[in-house]
């Protein structure tokens, strides 16, 4: 008895049509891929993700009202596979932390494409997209730095000015962002983070936590191990030896 084919479930999000019918065109050399939606822009295709949860992303990085990089931090795991498909080369180490199985740069042919396509197809089961790029991944080099934070409260996306952020939290598998907005949990890494927020800015003081600089009213040496951040609204935050050094050292660049 013939195994019936597995057939896996992909959404096209790209501002561009002819990109979304290039893809669509040369997804028609696979049967086991069957494109359920498509979106020209991020929050369209971050609502059509949570809808409809399909197992394949193809994702353009540069779009209206979301990026794909933001897009990415407002979904919960597990997240699908992702195929990027971009005319920017500077976000490929971002993409692949976020379970990206590859990373078209356009303008890219079908042999190209069908590489790509192949290496999803190709995957080890059971394995997620994290597990599959671990080990490839250079963490430090590469990344572009964030400009804003998205996040999701029940239906609604809320884009966060970095200079509204006073400080960020861990929180388990999240994180809190203490804004002037409200305070929100977003699913990311405090890593991720402190190496993509501008560093003349936020400050991680100590591993829980990641400070903008600019509500930094008082640093109070608590003991030999360690300090007391008082922030401009008086609340306070410890701080290691660590963040104290780079505190010291960015204000007193200012």
């Amino acid at each position: 008895m013939n195994r019936k084919m597995e057939v896996f479930n992909a959404i096209i999000i790209d501002d561009e049509k002819p990109a979304r019918d290039l893809i669509k065109n040369f997804l028609g050399s696979f049967d086991q891929i069957s494109v359920i939606g498509e979106a020209d822009n991020g929050f369209d295709g971050c609502r059509m993700i949570l809808e409809k949860k399909p197992d394949l992303v193809f994702l353009d990085v540069q779009m209206p009202k979301l990026t794909g990089i933001e897009l990415l931090d407002l979904l919960e795991e597990p997240k699908p596979f992702l195929i990027f498909s971009t005319a920017y080369d500077e976000y490929a180490v971002q993409a692949f932390e976020k379970n990206a199985v590859d990373y078209l740069l356009k303008p890219y042919n079908r042999e190209r494409f069908n590489q790509a396509i192949d290496k999803f197809l190709a995957r080890p089961s059971g394995k997620t997209p994290w597990q599959q790029n671990k080990g490839m991944i250079d963490f430090n080099a590469g990344y572009g730095k964030l400009q804003r934070l998205p996040v999701r409260t029940g239906s609604r996306i809320l884009i966060i000015k970095l200079e509204d952020i006073r400080l960020i939290a861990a929180e388990d598998d999240y994180v809190k962002i203490i804004s002037n907005q409200g305070n929100f949990l977003k699913q990311t890494t405090m890593g991720y983070l402190e190496r993509s927020l501008p560093g003349q800015m936020f400050v991680r003081i100590h591993r829980s936590y990641i400070l903008n600089i600019n509500y930094l009213k008082q640093l109070e040496v608590y003991d030999k191990y360690g300090y007391v951040a008082i922030l401009t609204d008086n609340s306070r935050y410890p701080v290691s030896r660590t963040g104290g050094r780079k505190l010291k050292q960015i204000i007193q660049m200012e």
